[in-house]
């Protein structure tokens, strides 16, 4: 009796520590926009927000067994030496890695969770004002992770990191929306690399992290409230080169979930353009998580069967150091955009406004108008002489520069 009693009980262990195996979290987070005083002036807000963002990962419960962190890591990847990832990686352990390898960066001192990269469209980027990209990402490879294109496998499932490429438009009567850039897209050589990795897995769930959204649509940004920006189609701000091919290899090796962010927003969609519940059951789900600045983030659930997504997370403590703004709040926000006659910048209700100033640029980075002292919450700028064309304005708080964004004039 005590022989089997002991055996019944060895069973039982043994079939729980096999469900445990079976079943496991990750983070994903994107479009983190860490910068240096190269743009940010003297205080980094997304460098602080990602502080704040790896604090509350760390404290999750049950903890993550690793993060991935899909593109835009740096406002300006190929700027400088060092671009401006020596303003990220001080968030991470160890601080700085010579020629970092896959999984080399942790997000706690301990190094039990360790975060997976992929590059963004600003990770090749050389500047904004204008945007000027490479298509190499040396800067990246030196610093964040040698190898752009390669699969983790962990228990019962593949995770799959790919690189959705650098700035590239679709030409203009396919796509007039030049607010949302595509990226270059996948090579022949990249799509035979997964449907191999994916063909040796076949038993395992599988995940695939890129930055841009292989299928695009109109969601919700972090504070719940509608994305505003234009989506044209489904292809808008997604991939250029084997789009359709991404999703005919997701079909048919039966892809659980695409991670993407790029679009700032939460959404779900099926290939078509559906929108969908964060756990449709019936095919591959194409997931945009809002961005990491804002303090967005969702959790991954995966076991046996199936693969669990959470519903959009943010951090919901407030930020004394930025005069107590929600984490997830917009610092300001223009409308209309485009416009013809003039447009207005509305600032957070609970942003200190400390003598304003905009500066507004041309596409060859001349600046073609500053607004000095102002201290109004709502700011109406007149079109005047402007012409007709597409913009960037840098707004500063206190000499400070608080974000930039485009505006179109036409």
């Amino acid at each position: 009796m005590k022989k089997q009693l002991f055996l019944s009980i060895a069973y039982i262990l043994c079939f729980t520590f096999v469900i445990k195996a079976q079943n496991f979290t990750f983070v994903h987070i994107t479009d983190l926009h860490v910068a240096d005083s190269y743009c940010a002036g003297d205080y980094d807000f997304n460098g602080e927000m990602f502080l704040q963002l790896r604090d509350k990962i760390n404290n999750l419960d049950p903890k993550p067994a690793f993060v991935i962190s899909s593109g835009d890591i740096s406002h300006v990847g190929n700027s400088g030496n060092d671009g401006m990832y020596a303003a990220f990686t001080q968030y991470l352990y160890p601080d700085s890695v010579v020629n970092p390898d896959i999984g080399d960066f942790f997000m706690d001192s301990l190094q039990t969770i360790p975060i997976y990269f992929t590059p963004g469209n600003h990770d090749f980027r050389t500047g904004n004002v204008p945007p000027l990209s490479n298509e190499d990402l040396t800067v990246y490879k030196n610093i964040i992770c040698s190898i752009t294109d390669y699969s983790i496998v962990y228990q019962n499932a593949v995770i799959i990191c790919m690189n959705s490429g650098y700035d590239v438009l679709r030409p203009l009567w396919d796509d007039s929306n030049v607010m949302s850039p595509e990226g270059s897209g996948f090579t022949d050589e990249q799509c035979n690399w997964l449907r191999n990795i994916l063909d040796s897995n076949i038993t395992k769930k599988k995940i695939i992290a890129m930055h841009h959204p292989p299928v695009n649509k109109t969601g919700f940004l972090c504070d719940g409230t509608p994305f505003t920006g234009t989506i044209i189609d489904d292809a808008d701000g997604s991939i250029k080169y084997n789009r359709i091919t991404l999703l005919d290899i997701c079909d048919s090796n039966n892809v659980d979930i695409v991670l993407a962010g790029h679009v700032h927003q939460n959404v779900v969609v099926n290939r078509y353009g559906t929108i969908v519940d964060e756990n449709y059951p019936d095919s591959t789900r194409y997931i945009q998580t809002g961005a990491g600045f804002h303090g967005c983030y969702r959790i991954i659930t995966v076991d046996s069967s199936f693969v669990t997504v959470s519903t959009p997370q943010s951090i919901t403590s407030s930020n004394e150091g930025i005069h107590n703004i929600p984490k997830n709040a917009d610092l300001f926000r223009i409308y209309p955009n485009p416009f013809t006659t003039s447009t207005t910048i509305n600032f957070h209700p609970y942003l200190k406004i400390d003598n304003l100033k905009f500066k507004i640029y041309n596409l060859f980075g001349q600046e073609i108008k500053v607004i000095y002292n102002i201290n109004d919450r709502e700011i109406k700028i007149n079109r005047n002489n402007i012409p007709n064309g597409i913009y960037f304005i840098h707004v500063f708080n206190n000499n400070i520069l608080i974000g930039s964004s485009k505006i179109i004039v036409n």
